[in-house]
């Protein structure tokens, strides 16, 4: 696979690392500092035992091109996982399977399913992409390989908060990475739920994250939600996003209804290290709420526990593993 030079680095703990490891799935959840501790001081509402960390935020993929013509719709499945040194498993933002292939549209958007959890970059981070198409043959070796490979994403990159795409070139076709690197950043878990639907309601929901800053502009937009909603739905989504200190998330909402106007709706949500913070719209025909759980990056080792990065790399260094 071709990278743009810029987008290399050399980090020796991570291909070490990522050499040794089997493609494990990360071990690490989100929230995992969402519980204040009682050290917090003053409090954990301004908390300054717990550090914000440089994260990266990936906004979305897309198929730009594929080098051979596909006949009907475009049915793309493989993988695009992250791996960061704070745990070096493979983080899947995108995971489809042969039998349940991913059907892109005209504008070549690849819908996520991650992160799992924040991508902390306090050293560069390694994105694997292994992505075919499936043609009309029976087995996976008549289907098309788009892309099969790595690139390594450097801490310094870019600027703090600046939304970069990068284009990964692949022996069958290019996937475009839009992602941007935030300095002092938190990890929030944005959880959606809706109750309260009429019944017999023909609804879509659109949720859409991003920020607002008086230090910069952000054009990025992280989609949190896109899909119809029925009666028998509670919790819609759950996604995973970083917010830099200096900004605030905001969630944008936008209902359709067959027959009547777009409701739309706003809110926001100032960042925090800890704790969780939740907003209720009330529209009616439904009910929305949605939910934001805070939790910095700057996970202990205790945490960590013997399957995760420490042991691995420490044992690489020759250190002996102490739990905290």
């Amino acid at each position: 696979m071709a990278m743009d030079p810029s987008t290399q680095a050399t980090v020796t703990g991570l291909e070490f690392i990522v050499s040794t490891i089997p493609a494990r799935v990360a071990c690490l959840e989100s929230m995992m500092m969402t519980v204040p501790y009682d050290s917090c001081m003053p409090n954990w509402r301004v908390c300054k035992r717990h550090a914000y960390r440089t994260m990266m935020q990936i906004f979305s993929l897309k198929l730009a091109y594929t080098s051979s013509y596909v006949g009907g719709p475009v049915q793309l499945y493989g993988y695009v996982a992250v791996r960061d040194l704070l745990n070096p498993m493979r983080n899947y933002v995108f995971n489809r399977t042969r039998n349940d292939p991913l059907v892109v549209e005209h504008d070549g958007f690849i819908q996520m399913s991650g992160p799992k959890r924040g991508i902390r970059m306090q050293a560069p981070v390694l994105i694997e992409f292994n992505l075919k198409i499936k043609t009309g043959g029976e087995e996976e070796g008549d289907d098309q390989q788009v892309i099969d490979g790595v690139a390594i994403f450097g801490d310094r990159i870019s600027g703090h908060a600046r939304v970069n795409t990068q284009r990964m070139d692949g022996d069958g076709g290019s996937v475009d990475i839009k992602f941007a690197v935030l300095e002092r950043a938190s990890e929030a878990t944005v959880q959606v739920g809706i109750s309260e639907i009429e019944k017999g309601s023909c609804l879509s929901l659109c949720l859409a994250g991003s920020y607002t800053s008086p230090s910069y502009v952000s054009h990025g937009k992280i989609q949190l939600f896109d899909g119809v909603i029925t009666a028998e739905a509670s919790e819609l989504s759950r996604a995973v996003v970083a917010v830099a200190r200096d900004s605030k998330l905001v969630v944008k909402l936008k209902l359709s209804q067959k027959g009547g106007l777009d409701i739309h709706r706003c809110t926001i949500f100032p960042v925090e290290k800890h704790g969780s913070q939740s907003f209720i719209f009330n529209l009616g025909v439904a009910t929305v709420e949605v939910m934001v759980t805070w939790s910095t990056m700057d996970i202990p080792q205790s945490l960590l526990g013997p399957n995760c990065f420490a042991h691995e790399f420490m044992a690489s260094e020759g250190v002996e593993y102490v739990d905290e």
